[in-house]
């Protein structure tokens, strides 16, 4: 908009807001995301109006909406945040997803509706043994599937998340690298490694670092579907794969 200026607010009303959508479960970093986007706004040369707010909503991702209603008002204001983020879930045409979801093993997302969708990666027999399908429960493998659910109803669409690098060769997560080979077209994946866990080094045995402080390796994902294509029992996507070992500073150029 460099010697434009006077079309961005337009721009943002009828093409940004209504487009851009956040989701957050904490009180705290939802309240600092609309500080900061309101502001960046506002120097950028842009007004609300009284009535417009931004789409990030305070809301857990993974959680059907469910009607509330006589409640009290602070609680009656959470259900319309829920009702509100329940919309983009189901009905908007969604067409990239971004984030960098949480890693829990130990996850508290245990909802009958992401308990049902997971059950696409729980196909073979061994993994119908909560033992052996417990890494599947971590909130990370939750949110990809959330997220290859919310494309597949648009239709087409890219999923992009930064996340623990295990389902990538893990063989509890067979069914789940079979379920987005068959719903994408094509997976982008680099592995950073970094695990501390598996004590990873480079492949001439050098200092492998995280890219956070955290003891799970990291992958970044980039998930394509495309529209129009011809899904059927033969279909996989083509796979592109690269690893990335060493300091924490060179993964970062």
């Amino acid at each position: 908009f460099d010697g434009n200026a006077g079309a961005w607010p337009g721009y943002v009303a009828e093409h940004l807001l209504p487009r851009l959508f956040g989701f957050e479960l904490l009180m705290a970093p939802y309240a600092v995301a609309h500080m900061k986007l309101g502001l960046e706004l506002e120097q950028s040369g842009y007004d609300f109006a009284s009535d417009e707010r931004l789409g990030v909503f305070l809301t857990n991702t993974l959680e059907e909406a469910h009607e509330l209603t006589g409640l009290p008002l602070f609680t009656q204001w959470l259900a319309e945040e829920s009702r509100a983020a329940a919309s983009i879930k189901r009905d908007a045409p969604v067409m990239v997803v971004l984030g960098n979801p949480p890693y829990s093993g130990h996850s508290s997302n245990k909802g009958e509706w992401i308990e049902e969708l997971m059950q696409d990666y729980k196909q073979s027999p061994e993994l119908k043994k909560p033992a052996q399908a417990k890494w599947l429960s971590d909130d990370y493998v939750k949110f990809i599937r959330f997220a290859q659910w919310r494309i597949k109803q648009t239709g087409h669409g890219v999923l992009g998340f930064v996340t623990n690098h295990g389902y990538l060769d893990n063989p509890t997560f067979m069914d789940m690298r079979r379920s987005l080979l068959r719903d994408f077209d094509e997976l982008y994946l680099l592995d950073l490694h970094g695990s501390s866990k598996k004590k990873e080094t480079t492949p001439d045995g050098g200092k492998d670092e995280n890219v956070f402080d955290i003891q799970q390796g990291v992958a970044i994902g980039i998930f394509v579907r495309r529209e129009n294509t011809v899904r059927d029992a033969e279909h996989l996507a083509k796979v592109f794969h690269a690893d990335a070992f060493g300091l924490r500073r060179e993964k970062y150029s």
